[in-house]
């Protein structure tokens, strides 16, 4: 396919998009490469588009929540992945060397080489397909991908890797229990992932704390199982969770927004020896803690980056079509149509939940 090319949408610099094109790389035996079907706009890439991430290097190919086919792949890559050519799949946004010493303790999101799809590798290194805002995508040695069946929404199976996110916050760092309590703290897309991810662990009660603004988060943490909704600019949140508890104490807390309000709300409510995972971040920005609330209740403060061994229960999450994920995403661009797609995202109006980039459109 070395003749051939791809178009892709480059950010040559901090808010500025520029159309590209690549040629498309011969592919070695251990190595593969993706058509992309459907892209979304991941929560994190406005950072990069802002210029917030010192990882970053430009110019640069953002996406990695990415759904598409095999277009090419070498004969050892097939095996090792167990796809072929045409196979449907969705490719985790963390590239491992696999030789350091972290990528052998299986901490494969902490790589030394800090590979991240449409986040650390300019779009000037060779192959220049490091990202999914355009039409292929490169897979080295280092990529992992996950079956799709055919019949799973373009727009859902982008999300599975977000779905991991949410997988890895309640049941590895959050050692989510059945039938322990959670709050989910926000309704933007992580913590609706992380909400169905509580449901389908069977986690009980499951509470939601968020702003109201947007109704039709609410009604999607409804549907993919919370208990209980909270508008926490109406209602008396410490009454409402006491009454969905039960005279429980709270196990469990996952903050999703990097507000310091929702990190202080999730130290109140948790009871001793409660667990706080800290999902949401804060673009750089320090934030004040009430350190004796968790000191006199001894509570775990725990840090949710992302992913790793997290997806493959994800994509059987999505697979299985027990949510409805894809109505998370409630507009689709043409990807010459970028940077409106994120003037659109980033404004955050009425309606908007996630964005999403097609390149066949």
């Amino acid at each position: 396919m070395s003749d051939a090319t791809s178009r892709a949408v480059v950010l040559e610099r901090p808010g500025r998009f520029v159309e590209r094109t690549f040629p498309l790389p011969r592919i070695g035996a251990d190595e593969f490469l993706l058509r992309v079907e459907l892209v979304t706009i991941c929560g994190g890439d406005p950072i990069e588009y802002e210029g917030r991430n010192r990882k970053t290097h430009y110019p640069l190919v953002l996406g990695h929540e990415v759904v598409g086919r095999i277009a090419d792949i070498g004969a050892a890559a097939a095996v090792r992945h167990g796809v072929q050519v045409g196979s449907r799949v969705i490719v985790e946004p963390y590239i491992a060397c696999r030789a350091c010493d972290r990528c052998l303790a299986g901490a494969y999101h902490f790589c030394r080489e800090g590979l991240v799809y449409g986040v650390t590798v300019s779009s000037d290194r060779p192959p220049h397909l490091w990202g999914a805002y355009g039409e292929y995508l490169y897979g080295p040695p280092g990529a992992r991908v996950h079956r799709i069946r055919d019949e799973v929404p373009a727009a859902a199976a982008c999300l599975t890797s977000v779905v991991g996110n949410a997988v890895r916050w309640i049941r590895t760092r959050g050692r989510g229990r059945v039938g322990e309590a959670v709050v989910v703290l926000g309704a933007g897309v992580q913590a609706l992932a992380t909400v169905l991810v509580s449901k389908d662990s069977g986690l009980a009660p499951v509470v939601v704390i968020a702003r109201g603004t947007n109704p039709r988060k609410l009604d999607l943490a409804r549907r993919y199982g919370a208990d209980v909704v909270i508008d926490v600019e109406h209602d008396d949140v410490m009454d409402v969770v006491q009454g969905a508890l039960g005279g429980r104490d709270l196990d469990l807390a996952v903050e999703c927004t990097g507000a310091e309000t929702m990190l202080a709300l999730g130290i109140r409510l948790l009871g001793p020896a409660g667990r706080l995972v800290l999902a949401g971040t804060r673009g750089g920005l320090p934030a004040a803690m009430d350190i004796d609330g968790i000191v006199f209740k001894e509570l775990d403060l725990l840090g949710g980056l992302g992913q790793a061994h997290d997806t493959e229960l994800a994509a059987d999450i999505v697979n299985s079509r027990r949510y409805p994920i894809e109505e998370m995403v409630t507009h689709v661009f043409p990807l010459s149509a970028t940077p409106q797609a994120f003037e659109l995202f980033m404004g955050r109006r009425d309606g908007v939940i996630h964005v999403g980039l097609d390149p066949n459109h």
